[in-house]
């Protein structure tokens, strides 16, 4: 009889424990599921964002090959502006070289003052009366 109590205080003992193992482990599976359905939430989150991200970072690169071109043309732009800009200098440094060289010979040059203050009238052929005074025609051919 002793042996049989010790066999079942030894029994009773060992059946209280695997109860406990099993409510423990099943805490633990509880929680572990609960945090591989979250993880598993964030996953799904995340990959949500990285397909977003990436649909953003096509159309930043497409966009800054865009800029890149722009400026490309208008670096293209530039540089002729520049050339046309120091050929147009050339060409007034010329003409400024050609503006100084005639009027320093014009200046050393006189003018006869005399044809420079001519009147008008006296390049005028003779109107056969004068100023003021009424044109009668030809007086001999007209009888009257």
């Amino acid at each position: 009889a002793a042996n049989e109590a010790n066999q079942k205080g030894w029994c009773d003992k060992a059946l209280a424990d695997a109860k406990q193992k099993r409510t423990t482990a099943a805490e633990e599976i509880a929680d572990l599921n609960s945090k591989m359905a979250e993880l598993e939430a964030l996953r799904d989150k995340l990959a949500e964002e990285l397909a977003v991200l990436s649909d953003e970072i096509s159309e930043l690169q497409q966009r800054r090959e865009e800029a890149a071109k722009i400026r490309d043309e208008e670096k293209a732009e530039n540089a002729q502006t520049v050339s046309d800009a120091t050929a147009g200098l050339q060409a007034v440094d010329s003409a400024i070289t050609v503006l100084k060289r005639f009027y320093g010979s014009a200046a050393k040059k006189t003018v006869d003052l005399a044809l420079a203050q001519q009147s008008p009238m006296d390049d005028a052929p003779d109107a056969g009366f004068d100023n003021g005074e009424a044109y009668r025609g030809s007086q001999v051919t007209s009888g009257g």
